[in-house]
């Protein structure tokens, strides 16, 4: 079987060799096809200048041979090649591997090849000026087994939808670029239509080319479909370069489709990818993207960039960074029957979004590992929304930087291990206010506040209001109850003064928000503050109104309020537990003595012995029925470390300032309280605070 690259050389050949060589390399090259039946004679008749003369040129007997110099006159090499003459045939003429002589009814020139096809055998000249869609579907055509359809380099240009039904056919190019005048450029120019619609597939797919939009107002690049029963399986798509589109490509009933090294960029319609979409017989499963970008584009704030709707599963990121646009990953359910399965994203990350990078209304199950999420706006980085009913973990992960939580938890089964998380609340400032212009009374005696426009805000949301006049209750920092887009409550704050005028408000954020609605939520050794680089303006590490939640060693340490925010009423299944940056208590050493009290040595009720533990004592609380003395805590009988203080009649605490440790791991230590400097003291009771250490 003799492909175009061999022809290619023939033609190079022959102003060298003249026509007599000719004469050999062309009964070498036809010697080989496959179409040559036995008994066929095999004669070189000669060379034609182009399609055109070659259709005006018949065959003298089965078998003849003759050499197209060039698809179109004045072209030699382009599309040329030595094609063989079948006196029995009389398929159409499709432009590219048959052609018919005018006039002649039986007998047709043909070129020999098995599953690769140049489309330049088809007339493309590469120029991208006038609609290639024909020649590119008769070369679909010429393939009814599938095969590979080569371009390149040049312009392709499709006015018209590309349609692949069954067969597997790879549309390959001469190299993926950027610039628009290099390499193999398959230009879509289809208005509101799809440029190419892949329907029951069985393999195939794209390599080394660029796909660019022209002008175009709807429909994606690619499209995917059921061809009846029979869905697409087996694509890839390499080294691919995808921009200037209206959507990208929807994926619909495709399974086991593979992105490696692509890149898509500047589109401006619904989303740049989406699978799934219209019913749950139409799922995108399994689809895995490796070391690609996604990007709507800078410009395309209202262009998600990933969306994946109803029922689909197995969707895998390795090292990919979605960018800009809208949300970065959308899990929703349009559908309504199933949701979404199974998305792992590992490697990458998401940055510069305008709306949230990942957010998942419905699912069963994802997971990400080591990913940097950020954006800068007044989002949430992550949002789990109450639909998600499957489980979602974040592990060895960045997230930062947007205008309000780091993580928004409104869900089950959530576990956040080993990150970093920090400089949100970006927009928790008066630069980013909104402007007040009326407070009354909401009707039930608490304070509404109107904005002169969209707030953009939820109920929940903290917020500080300032420079209200008249109405100066309002003045502070609250939970809102939205009412409208351009109103909210203050459920805490109770009316009492009529508006004067003035005032703005600004919205707070936190490193993780946890929602009442949430549950079974586990927040297990993050760091959660400002980070070394960036602007932090998160007020708590932790803002938590939910009951079921273990949150526990984690470093809360760089908040601009405190490390958390309790407000959720403490079930059994709540646990919050050893924190740094929280002023912990694990358990008290506590001694009480009635009467009179003199200097010496008195035991604690609740323990004797420090065995097998080491211990922490950062605070100590006191108080005496009459007199004062000093106290502090010994160990075998002399001190722990501590310095004494002193107790008086009025209870007094005191975290101190340089905590101390008891170690008692190396066999027991015996812990009392020791009364120093006593004076007229009766009635002492006093603890002191301890965490554990180890």
């Amino acid at each position: 079987m003799e492909e175009r690259t061999t022809g290619n050389a023939r033609r190079r050949a022959l102003t060298a060799i003249g026509l007599a060589g000719l004469a050999v390399a062309g009964s070498q090259a036809v010697a080989t096809a496959a179409q040559a039946r036995p008994g066929r004679r095999l004669t070189l008749t000669g060379t034609t200048e182009s399609v055109a003369d070659l259709r005006g040129t018949a065959g003298t007997a089965d078998g003849d041979q003759i050499h197209l110099l060039g698809y179109h006159a004045g072209t030699p090499g382009v599309g040329g090649g030595v094609l063989y003459w079948d006196a029995d045939a009389t398929e159409p003429d499709n432009g590219g591997t048959v052609f018919a002589v005018t006039g002649v009814a039986t007998g047709r020139w043909k070129r020999p090849y098995a599953t690769r096809i140049d489309l330049a055998w088809f007339g493309w000249t590469g120029t991208g000026t006038g609609n290639d869609s024909p020649k590119v579907q008769a070369a679909i055509g010429a393939l009814p087994a599938g095969g590979t359809i080569e371009a390149g380099p040049g312009k392709v240009r499709l006015e018209d939808t590309i349609q692949v039904v069954g067969v597997p056919i790879v549309f390959a190019g001469a190299g993926v670029s950027d610039n628009d005048e290099y390499s193999t450029q398959y230009i879509v120019a289809t208005g509101a239509d799809d440029g190419f619609h892949l329907s029951g597939v069985r393999g195939g797919g794209m390599r080394d080319l660029q796909v660019r939009g022209s002008g175009l107002t709807g429909g994606n690049f690619i499209m995917t479909s059921r061809n009846g029963t029979d869905g697409n399986y087996m694509l890839t798509f390499a080294n691919v370069r995808f921009k200037d589109g209206y959507n990208g490509i929807t994926l619909r009933g495709a399974n086991t489709v593979r992105f490696v090294n692509c890149v898509w960029n500047g589109f401006n319609g619904q989303q740049v990818i989406l699978l799934n979409g219209v019913n749950n017989d139409s799922r995108a499963d399994p689809v895995e993207f490796v070391q690609c970008g996604i990007a709507a584009g800078s410009a395309n704030e209202n262009t998600d960039n990933l969306v994946i709707d109803g029922l689909g599963g197995s969707i895998k990121f390795i090292a990919t960074a979605i960018l800009f646009g809208r949300h970065g990953i959308w899990l929703k359910n349009t559908p309504g029957a199933s949701i979404p399965k199974f998305l792992y994203f590992e490697g990458g990350g998401f940055e510069n979004a305008h709306g949230v990078p990942v957010l998942l209304e419905a699912g069963a199950q994802a997971q990400f590992t080591n990913v940097y999420i950020s954006a800068d706006n007044e989002h949430d980085n992550v949002r789990i929304g109450p639909g998600f009913t499957g489980s979602a973990t974040f592990s060895n992960s960045v997230i930062r930087g947007c205008g309000r939580n780091g993580i928004d938890i409104a869900s089950t089964r959530i576990t956040v291990t080993g990150c970093l998380i920090g400089n949100n609340g970006r927009t928790a400032h008066p630069t980013f206010a909104r402007t007040v212009t009326g407070a009354a009374n909401n009707g039930s005696g608490k304070v509404r506040i109107t904005t002169g426009a969209a707030h953009g805000w939820e109920s929940g949301d903290r917020i500080s209001i300032q420079g209200v006049t008249g109405t100066t209750e309002a003045n502070g920092k609250w939970a809102i109850e939205v009412v409208d887009e351009d109103t909210f409550d203050l459920p805490a704050v109770t009316f009492a003064n009529g508006y004067a005028g003035g005032g703005t408000a600004y919205r707070h954020g936190a490193g993780i928000n946890i929602r009442d609605t949430a549950s079974r939520v586990v927040i297990v050794g993050n760091a959660i503050g400002a980070l070394a680089d960036g602007i932090n303006r998160q007020d708590y590490g932790i803002a938590n109104a939910a009951a079921d939640v273990l949150i526990s060693d984690n470093d809360l340490n760089g908040n601009i309020v405190g490390p958390y925010q309790l407000t959720g009423t403490p079930t059994a299944q709540t646990r919050i537990t050893g924190n740094k940056g929280v002023e912990q208590i694990d358990g008290w050493l506590t001694a009480r003595v009635t009467g009179p009290v003199t200097d010496g040595l008195f035991d604690f009720g609740n323990l004797l012995y420090l065995d097998s533990q080491r211990i922490r004592v950062v605070r100590v609380t006191r108080v005496v029925g009459a007199g004062t003395c000093n106290v502090r805590l010994d160990a075998d009988g002399a001190s722990a470390g501590g310095t004494a203080v002193a107790a008086t009649t009025a209870v007094s605490t005191t975290s101190l300032v340089t905590p101390f440790t008891v170690d008692g791991i190396g066999g027991p230590r015996r812990l009392q309280a020791r009364v120093l400097g006593a004076s007229g003291v009766t009635d002492l009771e006093v603890q002191f605070g301890y965490q554990l250490v180890s």
